[in-house]
């Protein structure tokens, strides 16, 4: 990374010591660099094509990103820029770099994160699984009311664990998800245990797995949901740069004056 920041300086002194314009090669560089950033998401859609192996592509594209960091330094010369359009387009390029490297964090801790638990889901399914979780619940639960009359566990079911079978979770725990709840149900389980008939202590046996499952349910949507969340925004900030850089270029180039660089 330092080699290619040291290649960027010595190319803008280049330029400078020919007299070249500056700030027109470093946007081009800057812009084909952020093209070939926004083409990873194309190749990554595209992998029965011959265009690479995604571990070569994920390199260049770390590589190119930091060399767009140091492009655009050096387009805007140290300084932020006081213009309406420079200052947006600005704020987009700092947005989607900063996107980057977040997703970059995320994208390397949260897959570990997901294989810890027993089983993967898919994210569109999740509310479809969510569903079946909760039906399977409340089966078990009649099961063993009609097998004994007893209602302890139904009343411990209808009480404590309904409304989390049937809720999805709340904000606080999408954005840092922890294993609290179940362990506490899991307690709450286990001291109402004294209290069930034969039957209800298989059918809490089963609930136990249950709330297990939706707990791995939520996980996985909390988690994914972050993922999905980022690459919108990183994907949106990247195409709105796009957009209203070839809008800059074009101004830039039409109001330019003298001989083409």
């Amino acid at each position: 990374m330092i080699g290619v920041a040291i290649a960027c300086a010595l190319w803008a002194s280049q330029l400078n010591a020919s007299l070249a314009r500056t700030a027109y090669a470093t946007g081009y560089a800057m812009y084909g660099a952020v093209v070939f950033l926004a083409a990873y998401q194309l190749r990554k859609k595209l992998p029965g094509f011959p265009l690479g192996t995604s571990k070569a592509w994920l390199q260049a594209h770390l590589v190119v990103a930091f060399a767009s960091s140091v492009l655009f330094y050096l387009h805007i010369g140290g300084r932020w820029p006081n213009g309406a359009v420079e200052g947006t387009l600005a704020m987009l390029y700092a947005g989607a770099f900063v996107s980057g490297v977040i997703g970059f964090y995320l994208t390397r801790t949260i897959p570990k994160q997901l294989a810890r638990t027993g089983e993967q889901f898919i994210f569109e399914r999740i509310p479809r699984l969510r569903s079946v979780v909760q039906g399977d619940a409340r089966a078990v639960v009649l099961e063993a009311v009609h097998a004994t009359g007893a209602t302890t566990l139904a009343d411990f079911y209808a009480d404590r664990l309904h409304g989390f079978f049937r809720r999805p979770r709340a904000l606080r725990y999408t954005l840092r998800p922890t294993t609290k709840a179940r362990k506490r149900l899991f307690n709450e389980l286990n001291a109402v245990d004294r209290y069930l008939t034969e039957p209800e202590r298989s059918a809490a046996e089963k609930l136990f797995g249950l709330v297990r499952r939706k707990d791995d349910l939520d996980f996985h949507a909390a988690k994914q949901g972050v993922l999905k969340a980022w690459l919108f925004a990183h994907i949106s900030l990247t195409w709105a740069l796009l957009l209203l850089g070839a809008g800059h270029g074009v101004m830039a180039l039409a109001f330019r004056g003298g001989p083409t660089p």
